[in-house]
């Protein structure tokens, strides 16, 4: 009986208290949370070209604030215990869309192609022409070229998106094991090939 009245009333009892706290404490929150948003957008944007970074750096960082405040306004704790989960999927969503309006339409495709490039990338070489290297896209087209579709899903799915093997293997149907045998393998191939290229 106790859990049917909390049921009907906890979205507008939960509602108000984050009202209250945002109302009262959203200098408080922010000033909580920023150091992992400041290492969020760090990360996301160290993967953009120069030209891209350095001009939208602070607004990435102020779309990061806002997008923290709306998670929280659509956090219910009964659905999701740890709120920076779900923020941090949100705000990354929230960078992309972002930098996907400042690119214009089209250029949308070249964008996600470069991003998830630059990370299998960044994934096997620490080089110092990898900036001029994202830039061009000539390298990174020919790395990603040896990569079959379930390959490139993996590595790009372990290297940009953070997830490990087994949440990886859940997604297309196969073994934690089998996924740590095709991501090691894709490595392999595009260092034999960035070797094969650079010879």
């Amino acid at each position: 009986m106790l859990e049917t009245v909390w049921q009907s009333v906890e979205l507008k009892v939960v509602n108000r208290i984050k009202v209250l706290l945002m109302k009262t404490y959203s200098d408080e929150i922010l000033s909580s949370y920023a150091p992992r948003l400041q290492k969020l957008v760090r990360g996301y944007s160290r993967h953009l070209p120069d030209y891209i970074r350095d001009s939208e750096c602070d607004d990435l960082g102020t779309v990061a604030q806002l997008e923290l405040m709306e998670s929280f306004k659509v956090w219910l704790p009964s659905r999701c215990l740890d709120f920076w989960t779900l923020a941090n999927a949100r705000i990354i969503g929230a960078l992309k869309d972002h930098i996907r309006f400042i690119s214009k339409g089209e250029e949308n495709r070249l964008y996600d192609w470069i991003t998830d490039s630059a990370h299998v990338y960044m994934e096997v070489a620490d080089r110092a022409d990898f900036q001029h290297s994202i830039d061009t896209g000539i390298q990174l087209n020919q790395v990603m070229s040896v990569l079959t579709d379930r390959e490139k899903s993996v590595v790009v799915s372990h290297s940009k998106d953070d997830l490990t093997f087994k949440e990886i293997g859940t997604q297309i149907g196969v073994s934690e094991s089998q996924v740590s045998r095709i991501y090691k393998r894709s490595l392999e191939k595009i260092k034999r090939h960035m070797d094969f290229t650079a010879s």
